[in-house]
């Protein structure tokens, strides 16, 4: 008869197994050069500096505007994407404007890992460039003291063609498409609506012409004139760690059992027939 203990060191074996197996899936995460540690205090939370974008004065303006990743969970680039760069481009459509509160739906943004590492914010062509990481789509919410829903809210201070320092945004976004899509997917950020999202954005935006620049922005959008606001703004999310080799191990513990199970059965068949 198969003892208890031998039972119980089997099974403490398939566990250990499995917990192992979560281990070493949590620590590094490797996406197309992208490198970010999911157990780190800050995950996830995605900086971006020295954006630029567009001006919007009206319903139906779209704003377009072009970025790096500087920071992820803290780490340098030189850290989370050594030899390359985490650029992004986005767009949002206004969609109301009251007063000095401006909503944008719908909208996306879409960053490219660059391994020429050629990034440059003066020159927007260096945008865009690279193999797509992941795209992230607007999702809608509501917040508090805007009376509609939207994917995109901002709180202008001074004008909303001319922000000053102060003007603010604050939206919603999933994570929809790139081979690092599946590692967002988790549905964490209250939206307002009773609903989740993967990401909220944090924004924080002025007007800051670039010296050579006139104030009528360029209609050229390969032209750093064309973008004559400037800010920063933060990614708060979770990442999702897959769990496949993790049910593969604990199923070979389980497994490894079971044959021994099977063993001490035949054993004692043979100790009968004997």
């Amino acid at each position: 008869m198969l003892k208890k203990k031998t039972i119980g060191v089997a099974l403490a074996c398939a566990l250990a197994l499995g917990a192992w197996s979560g281990s070493t899936l949590a620590t590094p995460i490797n996406v197309g050069g992208v490198v970010w540690d999911p157990s780190s205090p800050l995950d996830l939370t995605v900086q971006a500096v020295n954006f630029r974008e567009t001006s919007v004065s009206m319903v139906g303006n779209v704003l377009t505007g072009y970025g790096e990743i500087a920071s992820f969970n803290g780490t340098s680039q030189s850290t989370f994407c050594p030899g390359c760069d985490l650029n992004f481009t986005f767009q949002y459509t206004v969609s109301n404007i009251t007063g000095n509160q401006v909503e944008f739906s719908p909208g996306s943004i879409s960053f490219f890992v660059d391994n020429t590492n050629s990034f440059n914010v003066l020159n927007p062509a260096t945008a865009g460039v690279g193999t797509p990481w992941l795209t992230l789509s607007g999702h809608t919410g509501a917040v508090l003291g805007f009376g509609g829903t939207a994917q995109l809210f901002s709180t202008i201070v001074g004008t909303v063609a001319n922000p000053l320092t102060g003007s603010n945004g604050l939206g919603f976004l999933d994570a929809t498409g790139g081979p690092a899509a599946d590692y967002f997917q988790t549905h964490t950020q209250a939206d307002g609506l009773g609903g989740l999202a993967d990401f909220t954005l944090n924004s924080e935006f002025l007007e800051s012409i670039v010296r050579g620049c006139s104030s009528t922005p360029s209609p050229d959008p390969t032209n750093i004139c064309h973008y004559p606001i400037t800010g920063t703004a933060t990614l708060i999310g979770r990442t999702a760690v897959p769990e496949p080799g993790e049910i593969g191990l604990l199923g070979l513990g389980l497994t490894a059992l079971g044959l021994l199970v099977r063993r001490r059965g035949k054993e004692r068949e043979t100790g009968r027939r004997a």
